[in-house]
């Protein structure tokens, strides 16, 4: 009987990360698009630092 109950606890394991999968995909890809965007506003706030000629008027 525990075995049984093993077994049906693990297919409904199965079944609600199969049904939040495309949730945990869409908020992946979100999560790496907005550190794509924050990567390139560190990268030009190091490259003002190091190069504050280039940026003087701006």
């Amino acid at each position: 009987m525990n075995t049984l109950k093993l077994i049906c606890l693990t297919i409904i394991q199965l079944i609600k990360q199969a049904w939040l999968l495309p949730q945990s995909v869409a908020i992946a890809v979100k999560q790496r698009r907005r550190q794509i965007v924050l990567n390139g506003l560190e990268a030009e706030r190091l490259d003002r630092i190091r190069n504050p000629s280039k940026y003087l008027g701006k």
